[in-house]
């Protein structure tokens, strides 16, 4: 989980791939969570759709048997289109039960009336399928074969990912997936591939087709969306406008001494400089907070109100980074491509504010910003140490800011900062959330013996490299020489995707309801739901069969997670345009307006609406993420779990897909976010979302002791493409929350087909496997990808999820249920003879 002071606008501002995104006090499965839904709010703990058709061409005579067997499957099912009308006039036992099959421009296509198609191999086929929703093609063989189109497009993406050669018992990884990347080469302007990635660049291009229709806008907030991309794509206005918006901005603050060693306006004097009055400035106007972080939001020891809350802050090369800075053995040369990025960004300042610096007093100057940023880095906690969120939970007022920190009017500073309608909450004696107290303190000794001139520098450094993100293209290129050592990305994006990303950030909502009424069934949701509520009881039947929990303790957990609030694909006012253009009520953007006008108000229209919640309770049902975002989401304070429309598709799920599919997809990620509620930070909280301690001691030491089994188990894990190993304290949320999700998915799929398992139909060239099997391969497809070296170091450092291999190998091995599935003998890699288990 992240906290919520990592905020969102930053997120925003510096999307690139050294703030790799992980989650806050939300938690989400997945890393790099696309769009946060504003700007400054807490980012949450998260958790990748249809397989993309491969670049290569493989000649008939290289298929497999399965592969051909699916092809003359589908050969079937295309007779079946052709012949329809003849078909639907026959009435012998071939069909009962007959639906007609759907008419869809999309191959396979989709079973728009929800109607499944079975290929019947029953030597005696006595045993009929009375469901009304199925019809049954007939013959003499042995087993019965789904061939709806869903069936053929799950088996399409299974069938095409796995590696035969490759040993299940001993990688299941490479079982699953090993097919899928090698034929899946990372895209130019990506780091890494899999199948997750594949459907967030699906929802980016449905993105960008809607923003580049040209009809005129249904509504303000539709204009509005249409605006921001229009204006982040205007590449040549960028161009024309150069560093100028910048220039203005500097000289509005009056200070930057490294550019400006004789002053601005003739004032060369830091003596005067008011620091407080700066850093307010720089964090109202362009979003960017230097040493700490502000934000409101529940609080945790009473969840019906909004507080203010203070944190430590985030440094330049993201969240996570702190090693970074600190071994220069292992990433010397990560700092040296930092340093050539503020050189190159420095240079191009010079330039077009056509300054009279010499190199050398550049080069002495960036010096001095790297030596003070490696030493503030130093400071900051890391994060393997913020996960007791008990410890982080310090009620002070703000009158007692300054006998941590004194550098700031800390009075002044909130006055600055908020609107005239909340000015009462900047008073002194006004309850605030103090996260890292220790932190405050190194803070004001470091500064203290800090030469107050690099201070300032650092300071305008940070604020200009979140600025030169909406200025022109060359800042971009600047920008990617450093990527390409971080993350191991070789050539930046499409313009269009950054600028997709941004609308993500700026008009979540907006941006979601126009997917929404373009991509998504209404229908899903309610499909949605029932396996929410199945996976619900299902955790509740493994609370209760878990002998190191105390019944004091199973029952309170049991009541917690039947009071969890679930959140499915949008919420129902934003397909309304007049309750929508409400909900951005005061931002206008229009259309004509340049990036930074449009960067500039969006801040300012966050800024507002996010302290005006402090006069209001804590709305435990907001629907905070996109709806378009490909992730989910678990709120410990809302104690809620959020699965956006974006999500809600293929591979990962479908109103059409047989249940192991469907189970093992989207299932997983419902049972790893309800999971989320119980893991090392979600076990702070109670039903309510308050931070309560409603452990006994027994049930207390069980757990420690069964998490320390994980954490040992994934320390162990060597990532591939590196030298190290997962950081089992740093991720253990996360394992905890797959290890536990996937186990009770797996027992609500039991149930979900109990006294039914020799009637399920079995999927097209895969009919040779189980269900129970095609339960596990979708789990693990849903984890098929590869990313560059680079950036595998920069996921070990900076997220809380394990890599994708050891979320699959990891829990499965982990798993009874697996092993006996796959008969994998003992001792083998996914089943060995100890395994770690919390719930």
């Amino acid at each position: 989980m992240m906290n919520p002071n990592e905020s969102q606008m930053q997120l925003i501002t510096m999307q690139d791939s050294t703030n790799s995104g992980q989650n806050s006090r939300s938690s989400s499965p997945f890393p790099d969570s696309e769009g946060p839904s504003n700007l400054r709010s807490p980012p949450r703990v998260a958790y990748k759709a249809n397989r993309p058709i491969s670049k290569h061409f493989i000649c008939w005579k290289q298929r497999t048997i399965l592969e051909k067997i699916l092809f003359y499957i589908i050969l079937v099912l295309t007779t079946v289109f052709l012949l329809f009308i003849i078909i639907d006039c026959i009435s012998s036992k071939g069909f009962i039960n007959h639906r007609n099959l759907p008419n869809d421009n999309n191959f396979p296509p989709t079973n728009t009336n929800g109607k499944d198609y079975i290929y019947n191999e029953s030597k005696n086929n006595n045993d009929e399928i009375n469901d009304p929703n199925i019809a049954i093609l007939s013959s003499n063989k042995s087993i019965n074969i789904c061939i709806t189109p869903g069936c053929v497009q799950a088996a399409n993406s299974l069938l095409f990912s796995i590696n035969t050669s490759a040993d299940p018992c001993e990688n299941f990884f490479e079982y699953a997936c090993g097919r899928w990347n090698d034929e899946h080469t990372i895209p130019d302007g990506m780091s890494q591939y899999g199948t997750f990635d594949y459907v967030r660049e699906q929802v980016r291009s449905q993105l960008k087709n809607i923003l580049e229709n040209t009809d005129k806008p249904e509504s303000k907030s539709i204009g509005m969306v249409k605006s921001v991309y229009s204006a982040c794509m205007n590449t040549t206005d960028l161009q024309k406008k150069k560093t100028q918006p910048l220039l203005k901005e500097i000289k509005k603050l009056g200070t930057w001494p490294l550019l400006f060693p004789n002053g601005i306006d003739g004032n060369t004097s830091l003596d005067e400089l008011d620091l407080t009055q700066l850093l307010a400035t720089i964090r109202n106007e362009y979003g960017v907070e230097v040493f700490f972080t502000v934000y409101v939001y529940a609080d945790a020891k009473d969840t019906t109100k909004n507080i203010l809350s203070v944190d430590q802050t985030i440094l330049s090369l993201g969240r996570g980074s702190r090693d970074y800075y600190l071994n220069n053995t292992m990433f010397g040369n990560h700092m040296k491509a930092y340093k050539n990025y503020m050189t190159a960004t420095m240079k191009l300042l010079v330039q077009d504010f056509k300054l009279n610096i010499t190199e050398e007093d550049l080069i002495v100057g960036e010096k001095e910003l790297l030596e003070f940023e490696t030493e503030f880095a130093k400071i900051i906690v890391p994060s393997d140490n913020r996960r007791n969120n008990s410890r982080m939970h310090n009620e002070r007022k703000i009158y007692d800011l300054p006998r941590l920190f004194d550098q700031v009017e800390w009075e002044r500073y909130f006055s600055l900062i908020m609107p005239p309608e909340v000015q009462n909450f900047s008073k002194n004696d006004t309850k605030i959330i103090v996260t890292e107290i220790e932190y405050f303190k190194n803070l004001s000794d470091f500064l203290k013996r800090s030469d107050k001139r690099i201070v300032v520098n650092y300071v305008m450094w940070r604020m200009a490299q979140v600025y030169t993100k909406v200025l022109d293209e060359r800042f971009e290129d600047v920008k990617q020489e450093l990527n390409k050592v971080m993350s191991g990305q070789e050539t930046k994006p499409p313009r269009w995707k950054s600028c997709i990303s941004t609308v993500m950030g700026y008009l979540p909502l907006a941006i979601g309801s126009v997917y929404v009424k373009e991509h998504f069934q209404p229908s899903d949701k309610n499909e949605a739901l029932e396996m929410i509520e199945n996976l619900q009881k299902s955790f509740i039947e493994l609370v209760k069969t878990n002998e190191w929990v105390t019944d004091k303790t199973k029952t309170i957990a049991i009541d917690k997670a039947n009071a969890m609030i679930k959140s499915i694909g949008y919420p129902d006012f934003i397909l309304d345009n007049t309750k929508l253009d409400k909900y951005y009520d005061g931002l206008n953007i229009e259309d004509g307006d340049g990036f930074v006008d449009v960067y500039m108000k969006a801040i300012k229209w966050t800024n507002r609406r996010d302290f005006l919640k402090l006069k209001e309770p804590f709305d435990k049902n907001e629907f905070d993420v996109s709806p378009a975002a490909v992730n989910a989401f678990y709120s410990p304070e809302r104690n809620s779990i959020t699965f956006p429309a974006g999500i809600l598709q293929p591979p990962f799920f479908s109103g059409n897909f047989p249940k192991a599919v469907n189970y093992g997809g989207i299932g997983a990620v419902i049972g790893h976010e309800i999971t989320h509620g119980f893991d090392d930070q979600g076990s702070q909280y109670d039903k309510n979302g308050n931070l309560f301690n409603w452990w006994d001691t027994e049930s207390f030491n069980g757990f420690q002791e069964r998490k320390k089994c994980i954490i040992d188990q994934y320390n162990q894990f060597k990532v591939p493409g590196t030298n190290l190993t997962v950081n089992g304290k740093l991720t253990i949320g996360e394992n905890i929350a797959d290890n536990g999700g996937v186990k009770e998915t797996y027992l609500a799929y039991k149930k979900s087909i109990a006294g039914l398992e020799d009637k399920q139909p079995r999927l097209p060239g895969l009919q040779h496997m189980s269900n129970d099997k095609i339960f596990f391969l979708s789990y693990a497809h849903f984890w098929c990808g590869h990313k560059k070296d680079a950036s595998a170091v920069q996921q070990v450092l900076t997220d809380e999820h394990s890599p994708e291999i050891f979320r699959v190998i990891g829990v499965l091995s982990n798993m009874k249920e697996f092993s006996d599935t796959f008969n994998c003998p003992k001792g083998s890699q996914l089943n060995p003879i100890k395994k770690c288990s919390v719930w």
